[in-house]
């Protein structure tokens, strides 16, 4: 594992136009951005309570990091932590450090402040499967990670690993009867799985089995509370299941499946189909309270940005199952109020980038960060929340 402190050891990581938001408004770019960096094949950011901004690379490639301290204000890279050659996983954040697992067979903890190796341990067998092996990000549940593993070929065990978050140490292993079709929620007492085969199951922070329930179609990743447990499903619903018992407490009708993983946030759940519409339902009473119809299917989101939801539409999106990836068009980011309130209204086309589309949508600290194959884009806090 290499560790470099400073800026000008990782050129290359950091394009020219970072921190420089005076020279991003031109006419190519549809919002408006604080910066965008080179930061090749980004897999996910995070942003600690303390306010450090932390990003991953998927690339394979063993010069990208698994895990790079980000200045937000400028972009600039002020360290990197790499590994050995493979793809990596989207990166989960608790007290203070990251989290992440390669399919070079190794899963680190650093300090997200310092950049620091807490430790690595290692995970196999993971280096001979599939790339989405490592699509979901581990999970920190109290004083331990919960790691998912699960590809979409028959190449490797699907299981949840649990390890101790003090050293790595690993407390569980739990197989899954199917892939994942979506990354679990965590609740308090657990993590609620989702699976292509239709079946959900309740995994306790032991690996204990709670329950499974079979609910007859794919399912998206979940949007987990202490006591309630929302997924998309390939019924055309929304579903609310009671994380005590798997009980489904409600059904909220949609008109096509769910990519994304709903929104709990102020009493609402929000859930974007692939029907094109984002809904707002009252999770007491299963009402729906609100929907506006978009351009395109929801890929990310909605989330939540302050007081307002942003949801991104179309892209080139990864659906597990026989659907394989799907190029959406248009690409477009929604701004709205919580009320429903279309505010703004944000179309990507193939002059916003040198090449490719946006990857995903992804919000941290104050704002909305957009991932493309070549770089790594911060939307300004300006553009979502006094649009």
């Amino acid at each position: 594992m290499t560790r470099r402190a400073a800026l000008g050891t990782v050129t290359g990581f950091v394009g020219g136009v970072a921190g420089c938001a005076g020279l991003l408004d031109g006419e190519s770019f549809p919002i408006q951005r604080s910066w965008q960096t080179g930061f090749r094949d980004p897999s996910s950011v995070a942003m600690t309570a303390a306010g450090q901004l932390l990003a991953g690379s998927h690339s394979p490639f063993r010069d990208r990091p698994i895990v790079a301290g980000l200045d937000a204000q400028s972009g600039e890279t002020t360290w990197t932590v790499t590994v050995a050659k493979g793809e990596k996983s989207p990166l989960g954040v608790g007290d203070g450090r990251a989290y992440a697992i390669s399919k070079a067979e190794t899963m680190v903890s650093i300090d997200a402040a310092t950049g620091e190796s807490v430790w690595q341990r290692r995970l196999a067998p993971i280096d001979a499967a599939d790339p989405e092996v490592v699509e979901f990000a581990p999970i920190p549940l109290g004083d331990r990670i919960v790691v998912p593993i699960s590809g979409t070929e028959d190449d490797v065990p699907d299981r949840l690993v649990g390890v101790a978050r003090a050293d790595g140490e690993t407390l569980f292993t739990h197989s899954l009867s199917a892939s994942l079709s979506g990354a679990p929620g965590a609740t308090s007492g657990g993590v609620v799985a989702p699976l292509i085969d239709g079946r959900v199951l309740f995994l306790d922070r032991t690996g204990e089995v709670g329950w499974t329930r079979d609910l007859g179609a794919p399912l998206s990743a979940v949007g987990a509370t202490d006591g309630t447990a929302y997924l998309g499903a390939a019924t055309e619903e929304l579903l609310a299941l009671e994380t005590a018992t798997g009980a489904v407490a409600w059904r909220g009708s949609l008109a096509n499946t769910v990519f994304a993983r709903p929104l709990v946030a102020d009493d609402r759940v929000y859930v974007g189909g692939a029907d094109y519409t984002l809904r707002a339902f009252d999770p007491a009473s299963s009402q729906q309270l609100w929907r506006d119809d978009l351009g395109n299917a929801v890929t990310h989101g909605p989330m939540q940005v302050g007081d307002r939801l942003v949801t991104l539409v179309g892209g080139t999106h990864d659906i597990r199952g026989s659907s394989g990836t799907i190029p959406f068009s248009p690409t477009v980011l929604y701004v709205h109020e919580q009320d429903g309130t279309r505010i703004r209204e944000i179309r990507f086309d193939d002059k916003s980038f040198d090449s490719g589309s946006i990857e995903w949508a992804q919000a941290a600290g104050e704002t909305v960060y957009l991932g493309h194959t070549d770089d790594l884009t911060r939307v300004a806090p300006e553009a979502i929340t006094d649009a």
